[in-house]
């Protein structure tokens, strides 16, 4: 109601089939007294579609999200079926040393004079979620979360710049607060989206893009060593930043990036290099740990029992480059063929050259009845985390032994 138009009085308003039905649409409207003062009540009754549990926690996860800023005021409160909506925000944040989140302040001048008030809050979550897809862009326009999430194009999530969404950028968060004239507000006809056509978010997108490019350059120079680097500072200060011009803005003011550590696979490749020059044949079984590393590392849920038969894989092969090229006798294919139909034959046959412990040989035969398992058994065992670093240690151990080849990181 306008100012001063029914004040002091409360209505009410039906829309009915007979309304739906009636080509006049005046709405007729009754003064009540059964609303409280200062509250609106919405009824809706037969519903063309059922309400399910699902949908009840979907509209209060919504509800909770988008009107979270109004839900702080104690005078505020939004009730489903008859249980108060929680507030819930996104600023988790971790403060890592020199690159604690930053909030940046300043104003924007819309082109009808308007002023807009701006606040970003920009850092690291102390917490991963990229399958729930929770990082990225922010929007709120006067309080409302109008866009959740955003990791599009326009917001700087692409090549050369934050790179596209992928795990390894999943800390980064960038909140965005624009409030001002309604009528300024870059969201679109039923405020669910950006409008990123609009001359505020035009105003604001180039240094935007750049506050997330870095933030998501961060993500991804720690990311496997998130724990160390990001997660466990859990305590700091937002450093604040004011902002006089965006639009002419092109930096997060952020520190130099940190060095990113080098990849196991580019230590390992680089500390073999002049092997490989004089034994080819060694460059697919350092490969070969490399890739098994690389497995371990993923999501799969089989992870370890492909790393297992990768790894024992990787160590037969060496066994046959060694008896081939470095064991100074001759075998040809059908003597080959013969002795790799039995594995105990082939340890044996590289036992007359080498030198390995008997604790060794016992890892290998260990770890090569579990490969058996897996392959030839119904019941498939479990492959845990330890077991298979204890056998990249064994493999490593005797591709050192055979061939010099280096495994060392540290």
């Amino acid at each position: 109601m306008q100012d001063g138009f029914y004040r002091a009085k409360t209505f009410q308003v039906d829309f009915d089939d007979q309304w739906l039905a009636d080509e006049e649409w005046k709405l007729p409207v009754y003064e009540v007294d059964t609303i409280g003062e200062g509250t609106t009540v919405v009824e809706l009754q037969k519903l063309r579609m059922p309400v399910s549990e699902e949908a009840i926690a979907q509209l209060r996860e919504h509800l909770g999200a988008t009107y979270a800023r109004f839900l702080t005021n104690q005078q505020v409160t939004i009730i489903l079926n008859k249980e108060p909506i929680v507030p819930q925000f996104f600023d988790n944040w971790a403060y890592p040393p020199k690159f604690s989140p930053r909030r940046y302040s300043g104003q924007l001048t819309t082109a009808d004079d308007h002023s807009i008030r701006v606040e970003v809050l920009a850092g690291l979550s102390n917490e991963s979620s990229p399958a729930a897809g929770e990082y990225g862009v922010y929007v709120y326009c006067n309080d409302r979360l109008v866009a959740r999430a955003l990791k599009t194009f326009e917001m700087g999530f692409t090549k050369g710049l934050a790179g596209l969404p992928h795990p390894k950028v999943s800390l980064t968060k960038v909140l965005v607060f624009l409030n001002g004239n309604a009528s300024s507000m870059p969201w679109n006809s039923s405020k669910s989206d950006v409008s990123t056509k609009h001359e505020v978010f035009q105003a604001l997108q180039g240094w935007l893009v750049q506050v997330v490019r870095d933030f998501a350059a961060l993500s991804r120079i720690w990311m496997g060593d998130w724990p160390d680097k990001v997660f466990k500072y859990t305590a700091g200060a937002i450093t604040d930043v004011q902002i006089d011009d965006f639009p002419s803005v092109q930096k997060s003011f952020l520190p130099p990036m940190p060095k990113s550590r080098p990849r196991y696979a580019e230590i390992v490749i680089q500390k073999n290099k002049q092997v490989a020059k004089r034994q080819p044949w060694t460059k697919g079984l350092y490969e070969g740990v490399i890739a098994a590393d690389l497995i371990g590392k993923t999501q799969l849920e089989q992870r370890n029992r492909i790393a297992l038969i990768v790894l024992d894989s990787t160590l037969e092969i060496a066994f046959k480059e060694y008896l081939v090229n470095d064991s100074g006798t001759t075998y040809n294919d059908a003597k080959l063929l013969t002795l790799f139909a039995n594995r105990t034959a082939v340890q044996n046959e590289v036992k007359k050259y080498v030198t390995i412990s008997a604790d060794t040989w016992k890892k290998v035969d260990h770890f090569y009845r579990l490969r058996c398992k897996l392959i030839h058994e119904r019941v498939t065992v479990g492959v845990s985390d330890d077991q298979i670093d204890d056998f990249r240690d064994v493999v490593q151990g005797i591709l050192k032994k055979l061939y010099k080849l280096n495994f060392d990181v540290g």
